[in-house]
Parts: structure tokens; sequence; C-alpha cells
């Protein structure tokens, strides 16, 4: 299910990079008890106003009138919903003209199961 994240993540940023002088960065680092992974393009970017909508299912944003291709806007929910799962979180840092970076946590050393069942006894 990771891999499905980050080819999801990995195929929207190309997608959405410039064409001609288009840049991917991918970064994994660990922070206390997550690891994070940083997966950022220098593409048209996202606005604030529009950061919530894209992670719902059937949504999407932006000019209708581009050439970029649509899909059927279910990647960033599933892949929300995976990484949720695993007791982690997932969440875009974008400005318009500068690129988005999605960004997902997840635990270490199974503290994610912990969180899953504290989350359903509640």
């Amino acid at each position: 299910r990771l891999i499905q994240v980050m080819l999801n993540l990995l195929s929207n940023a190309v997608k959405f990079c410039e064409a001609e002088r288009g840049k991917v960065r991918v970064a994994l680092s660990a922070e206390s008890d997550v690891v994070r992974v940083d997966v950022g393009d220098n593409g048209t970017g996202i606005s604030e106003a529009d950061q919530h909508t894209i992670f719902e299912k059937f949504r999407q944003v932006g000019d209708t009138m581009t050439a970029k291709p649509q899909g059927t806007a279910l990647g960033l929910p599933i892949s929300r919903q995976i990484i949720e799962h695993f007791g982690g979180r997932l969440w875009v840092s974008s400005e318009l003209g500068k690129g988005a970076t999605f960004s997902f946590t997840l635990p270490v050393n199974g503290s994610g199961a912990e969180r899953r069942e504290e989350r359903t006894e509640k």
C-alpha cells in the first residue's frame, strides 16, 4: 500500500511540474517517533483555498482548460486513507506559482497500530 501512495505522489508531481524545466524532489527523514517523506515539484502550485479540496473524492482543482491529464481524482483521498490506516498523516504545502510538496509521516516501531486502537476505543 505504501508503494501505491508513493507512485501516486510521484506521478502527480511529474504530471504537474514545469514542462521544460520540471523538477521532482523526494526526501526521507526521521523525526523522533515517525519517519517523514516529502514529494515536491516545481509546478503551478495549489492555492490555499483549494488545498483541502484535493483530498476529497472525485474533486479536482485548477484550470479545466489546461492540457494536464485529469484522472479520477481518487489518488490523493485513497493515499490519505492508506497513510491514516497505518497511523500516519498526509498533507500538502503549496503556494501558487511555486509548486507543491506532499508530505506524510508514519510512526515507527509499531506505534501506528497502537494509535489506531486508541482511536477505535474512544
